[in-house]
């Protein structure tokens, strides 16, 4: 029996079902977790009543690709390229966190992804140093009421007494995590798995990476085909050959990929999600919603790290799509030509940040869409801000022209986890004082241990990675 209903009136509704259907002036009822009906004229008998007010109702955007652990670094890496992230971020600051770290860093994140709207995040969790790191990172996300997947981290640091001496050991904590804190498939926060870039680690232990997901039957997650002129992370070709690729995976990045490589992708069913900002700022290159639309592959979005740029997944969206169309309007202009249309529309980034990335995690019947019978993870949209009037019932409105401000309530499961513009029950001065303690430890750890927050570019770094990374690829 339904305790509680509540019936969201009076907006522009945009489902993201299978049809992109979308309401003038729409209603969904929501009946406790779950969504009831979308439409108009639905029963109020017994149910709260919000009004949109004209604004936009919505599903909750997924982050497919987001570091939650290093939201407490957030800006330091504003003006860094790839090769100093990891240098500074994988190879010196990872290895001095602690677990309480990786906590704060992961409830701030999920804070500030609730706040903008993000109802469901893949946390890529790769700062896993011993077990405790680990624990400390799922309770943050259990303790933030958010939807995630938990991807456990194998990636190893460059620690001088690791608790964990093997694969093997990584793998079983993992199965620690997922038998003690995740084994339920229906509850907010959910088991995957992040895997260790190729040539990082002997192919071996790549092969057990993967073989580790799939018997525990969970989404995994690898960063593929990023980083120009190295031996690590160029994957693909070899995940292939030895028959590892598969549907329950998401590639990240992939701009290096050739036509072959995304074909390989596509023909056994890989998601790649792309992350804007970092890939075009850190020199891995363009976004690759173009190719994976040509050969038919999912695309996704994530905000990858806040270290760089903020947790707004619909400023990802947005870079993502002008990116998208200009390469294909170059085309037109290197001819003296002008573009007559547009090939991808502000609807299509809508799905890379909602339907897409549910159904490549495994959720797509549970979120990602505004259909009776899924989970009621639902976002409005308030036009109470000049930069939204009036509002236009557009996609690009919510594309183009709204910001985590706009976004008046969010609801994840039915529960409101933000109403009034305000998350509900963050007691906000104790959450920023968790995030600027972990902060302050942080730096001054770093300082002590290294003198320096980027060590020089001789210290350890993928060029000077690339001879293990060689042997690691002997197949």
């Amino acid at each position: 029996m339904i305790q509680r209903k509540i019936l969201i009136r009076n907006g522009y509704v945009i489902t993201m079902d299978s049809q992109r259907t979308t309401l003038s002036r729409g209603e969904v009822l929501i009946g406790d977790d779950k969504i009831l009906a979308v439409g108009h004229g639905l029963p109020a008998e017994d149910a709260e009543i919000i009004d949109a007010d004209g604004g936009i109702i919505m599903p909750g955007f997924v982050d497919n690709h987001r570091h939650m652990w290093q939201t407490n670094l957030r800006a330091m890496l504003a003006d860094w390229t790839l090769h100093e992230y990891m240098r500074g971020i994988r190879f010196s600051i990872s290895p001095v966190l602690r677990p309480e770290d990786i906590g704060a860093g992961n409830y701030i994140g999920a804070l500030e992804a609730l706040n903008a709207g993000v109802t469901t995040v893949f946390d890529y969790s790769h700062s896993n140093n011993s077990p405790e790191h680990a624990t400390a990172g799922v309770e943050a996300l259990q303790r933030s009421g958010m939807r995630a997947v938990y991807g456990y981290g194998l990636v190893p640091a460059p620690i001088d007494h690791p608790a964990f001496q093997s694969v093997e050991d990584r793998i079983r904590d993992a199965e620690r995590i997922h038998n003690d804190y995740l084994s339920s498939t229906t509850a907010l926060v959910t088991m995957g798995m992040a895997l260790t870039e190729t040539g990082l680690i002997p192919w071996s232990s790549t092969t057990k990476e993967v073989n580790a997901a799939r018997a525990m039957g969970v989404p995994m997650s690898i960063h593929n085909n990023n980083y120009f002129g190295v031996t690590v992370s160029q994957g693909v070709v070899p995940m292939y050959k030895h028959g590892l690729l598969g549907p329950d995976q998401i590639h990240v990045h992939c701009n290096t990929s050739t036509p072959d490589e995304f074909r390989m992708l596509a023909d056994h069913g890989c998601t790649i999600v792309s992350t804007p900002d970092t890939e075009i700022q850190m020199g891995m290159g363009h976004p690759v919603f173009n190719e994976a639309k040509e050969f038919g592959i999912r695309s996704t979005v994530g905000c990858d790290i806040i270290t760089l740029n903020g947790g707004d997944i619909v400023g990802q969206l947005r870079l993502g799509l002008q990116d998208a169309r200009v390469r294909v309007n170059d085309t037109f202009n290197a001819r003296k030509e002008m573009p007559l249309r547009l090939t991808t529309s502000s609807m299509d980034s809508l799905a890379w940040g909602t339907i897409n990335g549910a159904e490549a995690l495994g959720l797509g019947s549970v979120t990602g869409s505004l259909e009776a019978g899924k989970q009621a993870d639902v976002i409005i949209i308030k036009g109470d801000s000049p930069n939204l009037w009036p509002i236009n019932e557009e996609p690009g409105t919510v594309v183009f022209h709204s910001h985590p401000g706009d976004i008046d309530t969010v609801f994840v499961a039915g529960k409101a986890v933000k109403r009034g513009g305000r998350l509900v029950g963050v007691d906000y001065a104790a959450a920023r004082k968790e995030a600027e303690d972990s902060r302050d430890w942080i730096l001054a750890e770093v300082m002590k241990v290294y003198g320096m927050v980027l060590p020089p570019e001789e210290s350890m770094s993928l060029i000077s990675v690339e001879e293990t990374a060689v042997a690691n690829m002997e197949l």
